[in-house]
């Protein structure tokens, strides 16, 4: 229920785990008035460590969700994503705040990210998303970070978008409770924000709402069967609005996707003015990451039917329901 007190939920979904989270938790409390903003972190058995941070952190809202009744290969990036969306459900569900934003662990908030979002929201805009940067200096790192959010980086124009991503973005809560059964057993940021824009909702972009990623470095491998899984995840999502012939034919066409998604990311360094340098040491590493999602899209528009993603048919999302019922207040 909302809280008339409140002005901002803050969610953020557990990633990466107990030492980014006490990072971005660290951060984000210095620029916070409790008394008008709640901040919660649901978490689940496969992410109960987090839980040691609560101690530390008192004011702070810790979610577990229990009876999943799920068996999770701590190696299957395609299981982990999807709870990381049920993670974000949850939160959602449980928050307060008039306005309700969005983040991850590995995430660190400007020091004005807060205050920066409540102004946004003074205005009528719904939905507001934020500037993303890279805050690790590595080609992996840089490289990860364009193939995921380069069209986030500054300078980022104030417009209307087709995307914002779920690691810096802000919803008024009226709206976003409008269209509940989109997201209230799993979270994906592709079928929220398309049914909002089928609603005539407008997304809009603003620069001074900004975040920085600080992702633990892995192996090559990892990041690459991660971008397979993530890759598959969007293309079995936007299956659930195409046709069998569309599919079929988005998956033929993924052969050309690493070269489309790598001028896009040329694009995006060279506006915000890379060196030659840059370029050169991020790209092989960009190249070899986009042939990973090439490959899970191709296997997701193939694989997936679209009707999977129901709660009735999605294992994850059917092992338990979704209500404060559900929750324990840590």
């Amino acid at each position: 229920m909302p809280n008339n007190h409140l002005k901002l939920t803050v969610v953020i979904t557990v990633v990466s785990g107990k030492e980014p989270l006490r990072r971005c938790l660290a951060a984000l409390t210095q620029q916070i008035d409790f008394a008008e903003t709640e901040v919660i972190v649901p978490y689940d058995e496969w992410s109960n460590e987090v839980a040691d941070l609560a101690p530390e952190f008192p004011p702070i809202n810790f979610y577990f969700v229990k009876n999943l009744n799920l068996t999770l290969s701590g190696n299957n990036s395609l299981r982990q994503h999807r709870l990381y969306d049920r993670r974000r459900a949850v939160g959602l569900q449980v928050s307060r705040g008039r306005i309700v934003a969005l983040t991850e662990d590995h995430i660190l908030p400007a020091p004005d990210w807060c205050r920066q979002i409540l102004a946004a929201h003074e205005g009528p805009a719904p939905v507001i998303g934020g500037a993303i940067e890279n805050g690790i200096d590595r080609p992996l790192n840089w490289a990860w970070y364009y193939c995921d959010f380069g069209r986030y980086g500054r300078p980022l124009i104030k417009r209307e978008a087709e995307y914002i991503s779920d690691v810096n973005v802000s919803y008024k809560r009226a709206v976003l409770m409008e269209i509940c059964e989109v997201w209230c057993h799993s979270y994906h940021e592709t079928t929220v924000h398309w049914a909002l824009r089928d609603r005539g909702v407008k997304l809009l972009l603003n620069e001074k709402i900004v975040v920085s990623q600080h992702r633990p470095t892995v192996s090559l491998k990892k990041a690459w069967f991660e971008r397979i899984a993530w890759g598959r995840i969007f293309a079995e999502t936007r299956s659930c609005r195409l046709s069998v012939s569309k599919r079929f034919g988005l998956a033929a066409g993924t052969i050309f996707l690493p070269i489309l998604l790598l001028l896009r990311i040329i694009r995006h360094m060279l506006r915000q003015k890379r060196t030659a340098r840059q370029l050169t040491s991020v790209l092989p590493f960009a190249i070899f990451l986009l042939t990973g999602w090439a490959v899970g899209e191709f296997w997701g528009y193939l694989s997936h039917p679209p009707q999977s993603l129901t709660e009735e048919n999605d294992p994850i999302l059917n092992s338990t329901e979704l209500n404060s019922e559900n929750l324990v207040n840590q």
